[in-house]
């Protein structure tokens, strides 16, 4: 009997975006609002297993998510930032010459190599926050 092979099985697969158990009941987690944790898994959701650093949150893409104001969305992540969830890997700027978005990477996963995205932040091999710093748990 042939084994299919980890391509073979990801092809076939829907993507999704998962989030441990430990995670979603953290008291760090509970104690971030409800448009945090939404704009938290509306990141996640983008994260395809080989762009962690190039998700991006968007005035434009938070509207579509029902985040209706800048000052909530600038609010979430604040949040998400200072409780160690996500992390920038560029800052946005806007200018006459042009403009460009933030960027973020989600903490508990390595940070991707993303070619041609000016990241900030290098690539990494293992995680910046484990599981366990992010909850506190032990």
């Amino acid at each position: 009997m042939a084994i299919k092979s980890k391509k073979a099985f990801k092809a076939k697969t829907k993507p999704f975006a998962m989030m441990l158990w430990t995670m979603g009941q953290s008291e760090q987690y509970r104690s971030l609002s409800f448009v945090a944790r939404a704009v938290l898994m509306e990141i996640h959701m983008q994260y395809n297993g080989s762009n962690n650093g190039n998700l991006a949150a968007t005035r434009t893409m938070a509207k579509d998510w029902g985040v209706t104001s800048p000052n909530m969305l600038q609010k979430a992540l604040s949040d998400l930032l200072d409780g160690g969830w996500i992390v920038q890997t560029r800052t946005s700027y806007f200018s006459r010459h042009g403009s460009r978005c933030a960027l973020y990477a989600l903490s508990w996963y390595a940070i991707d190599e993303c070619p041609g995205k000016d990241l900030e932040v290098s690539w990494t091999n293992t995680p910046l926050k484990t599981v366990r710093e992010l909850t506190g748990s032990n």
